[in-house]
């Protein structure tokens, strides 16, 4: 395999936090595998506009937190409107956005009904786990 196909490679690796990756032809095999050494690719990935730590907000207001590591979507289709605006009301087990995970779309469920009053990341961010991406009242 070419240097600059396994550079590409690996970036890609980096870019989407994949630790190991194994890629075999009748010719040809190639494992790749990240660790410690690997680490200061990932300043690259956490400088964009989304913030590297994820906050929790300061309120006492319920959150909806992503459930995987992924991009953050606020509709099934980019023509579509949003799951859900701030204002709506949701019931327990409905979908509110779609994260996307290693080319799964994943949906992102409301826990109990309740009114969004806050839409915590927008549309095409990218989220950690446990990232908080609304905030709901009761109802």
């Amino acid at each position: 395999m070419e240097t600059s196909k396994m550079k590409a490679i690996m970036q890609l690796m980096a870019e989407n936090q994949i630790s190991a990756l194994k890629y075999k032809t009748k010719d040809e095999t190639l494992e790749l595998t990240r660790g410690a050494v690997a680490q200061p690719a990932q300043p690259a990935v956490s400088a964009q506009p989304v913030a590297a730590q994820p906050e929790k907000p300061a309120t006492s207001a319920k959150t909806i937190n992503a459930k995987f590591v992924g991009v953050f979507y606020t509709a099934g289709n980019p023509d579509d409107a949003p799951f859900v605006q701030v204002g709506d009301t949701v019931k327990a087990g409905q979908t509110v956005a779609v994260i996307e995970a290693m080319k799964m779309m994943n949906n992102v469920v409301a826990t109990e009904a309740g009114r969004i009053t806050k839409v915590l990341a927008a549309n095409e961010d990218l989220v950690e786990y446990d990232q908080p991406l609304f905030e709901f009242e009761s109802l």
